[in-house]
């Protein structure tokens, strides 16, 4: 830059925080407790009398309530959960562990007590890292700790005192007497050991606890704060990082040569052109065994395993060029359930359609052409199906015996159409693209399936012969699940591995490029295709979603340089 050095960047604008970290609302648990903590080995807790509980199917990966609380022999004032192990302390400020968890037995089967007195202990979740305070505010480390050993070998004083400190994915937080905050640099994120030094952070909170790049803390007026991590910034293709905490204050320079650059920065996160395969699942609250969501508009229906019905309330469509405010909208806010018994349901702008569990099938009333509503009754319509799949004014379906139907005649006159057309072919699993009306499919085999010739009818009302097609084009790989909507082709194999097609993003008609494997946290069994967000079911009935847009908002970057 001809001797031109950057001085400093300044970042200005207001962020809409939308990010699962977050939530959007607190559900009541029944129980009392004065110190609960939930981890790798699910959600424990303490009461006033100091009585332990342990709150059932909330170990693992659970992102529910759990079902009961069950009361663990012992008494602790606090308690802290690891994985595979619990630490706690009492009122005597004697420290134990909990011995024997694994997956068969979550609850354990004793206490062991360990040497040394804290009065409050925290253990890492991810590397079971333990870090504690004592009556003295001295802070200990644990040391010796490994996958083989556990509890470790000894205590390491760190420098600085504390009054509570956290230990997780986040790093080392806490806080001391005067409610001052202080982060321990070179923690978390996969490191191990005493970090470097304390780090003061703006604030004042009587207890702190680290998250996986998140951290909450309430005050003394028992207040809530979160402090979020970094987001991302896509600018000019390259990728820079701001501090979500970046204080609005711009120093004047004092230097007649200065050059001020502006640029505008979208943030975002997710699927999009530039990303078709997404960045992130989110995990979403509740358990279905099967879900979709409408790829015209973004809407989200649900079963359980008791075949309960669920639609998701507070979703909407992504506008660009508009910001989101308050939560995701594409990941909506919360469950309505609807009477009924499905065992599968799909959502389309042919409406919401299902099937039970005698393959008897069903429309729901007023649901059609993108309806934002839950409908008014089930209508059942004649035939048999096992599986379902709403497109745009026509449904598609297969039956017991692997035949593919074809649902014509639907208008905004006639939501549950006239008849089912016989189409050639076998198929175990299919799918409709509401945005285009794509069909794609799986049969018995594993083998993949797109129809071809399809006319897009564009949400056009009228029945006509394209929609139908006029045969099958056979896809490389193996799938027992597919998707197609305007987020573009995803697909299941038998492992409960994802994929994504390429080339197939924004619902464009043809077989793509090739399949890309996406990461996922566990094993998947149902996926759905929607407006850039896709949403599935784990194999243990979690709900995910894979994110669009998060946040579309410009900051305002300036860049100043200086002549030296």
């Amino acid at each position: 830059m001809n001797g031109r050095l950057a001085l400093c960047l300044v970042v200005v604008g207001c962020v809409v925080y939308s990010d699962a970290a977050f939530g959007t609302s607190w559900l009541q648990v029944q129980g009392q407790l004065n110190d609960v903590d939930v981890g790798q080995s699910g959600v424990w807790g303490c009461n006033a009398a100091n009585d332990i509980y342990f709150r059932l199917s909330t170990e693992g990966s659970a992102d529910h309530v759990g079902t009961d609380w069950l009361h663990i022999a012992g008494k602790l004032k606090q308690i802290n959960v690891g994985k595979d192990i619990v630490w706690g302390v009492n009122s005597g400020n004697n420290i134990y562990v909990r011995n024997g968890i694994h997956h068969d037995n979550p609850e354990g089967t004793g206490w062991e007590q360990i040497e040394g007195s804290l009065t409050q202990v925290s253990v890492s979740s991810s590397n079971n890292e333990v870090w504690g305070v004592n009556v003295n505010s001295n802070i200990y480390r644990r040391t010796g700790i490994t996958s083989e050993n556990l509890k470790g070998s000894g205590w390491e004083q760190i420098d600085g005192g504390l009054k509570w400190v956290s230990v997780g994915e986040a790093g080392v937080w806490g806080v001391n007497s005067q409610d001052n905050i202080y982060y321990r640099s070179q923690t978390g994120y996969g490191q191990s050991g005493k970090g470097g030094v304390w780090q003061s952070v703006s604030g004042g909170l009587k207890q702190i606890t680290s998250g996986n790049g998140v951290v909450w803390g309430v005050n003394n007026a028992d207040q809530i704060f979160i402090r979020a991590g970094k987001y991302k910034l896509l600018l000019n293709e390259h990728n820079f990082y701001a501090s979500v905490f970046i204080p609005f204050l711009i120093y004047m320079l004092k230097c007649p040569n200065a050059d001020i650059m502006l640029f505008c920065v979208q943030i975002t996160k997710g699927i999009t052109k530039e990303t078709p395969a997404g960045k992130d699942w989110l995990r979403i609250p509740g358990l279905l065994k099967q879900v979709s969501v409408s790829p015209v508009n973004n809407l989200v229906w649900g079963i359980n395993n008791g075949n309960n019905i669920f639609t998701r309330k507070g979703i909407h469509s992504p506008v660009v060029g508009q910001p989101l405010t308050g939560h995701l909208s594409v990941a909506g806010s919360g469950w309505q359930q609807i009477t009924g018994g499905l065992k599968g349901v799909s959502v389309g702008n042919a409406g919401v359609w299902g099937v039970n569990r005698n393959d008897d099938i069903f429309h729901r009333t007023f649901t059609t052409a993108g309806s934002n509503t839950a409908g008014a009754e089930w209508t059942k319509v004649d035939g048999g199906l096992k599986h379902i799949s709403s497109g745009d004014w026509i449904t598609w379906g297969v039956n017991a015996n692997d035949d593919i139907f074809a649902r014509t005649g639907i208008s905004p006159d006639n939501h549950v159409g006239t008849a089912w057309e016989k189409i050639d072919g076998k198929l175990s699993q299919i799918s409709v693209n509401s945005h285009s009306n794509e069909v794609w499919g799986v049969n018995s085999n594993d083998d993949i399936f797109r129809r071809t010739q399809i006319r897009n009818t564009c949400g056009n009302v009228g029945y006509n012969l394209g929609m139908l097609g006029v045969g099958w084009d056979q896809l490389d790989g193996k799938l027992k699940y597919v998707s197609t909507g305007k987020a573009g082709v995803w697909g299941v194999n038998a492992a409960g591995d994802v994929f994504h097609r390429l080339g197939t993003y924004g619902g464009s008609a043809g077989r793509g490029v090739s399949w890309v494997q996406v990461q996922v946290p566990s094993a998947f069994k149902v996926i759905s295709s929607g407006d850039d967000v896709v949403w599935a079911v784990t194999n243990s009935d979690s709900i995910l979603v894979r994110t669009g847009r998060l946040a579309t908002h410009c900051l305002y970057i300036f860049l100043i340089f200086f002549e030296r």
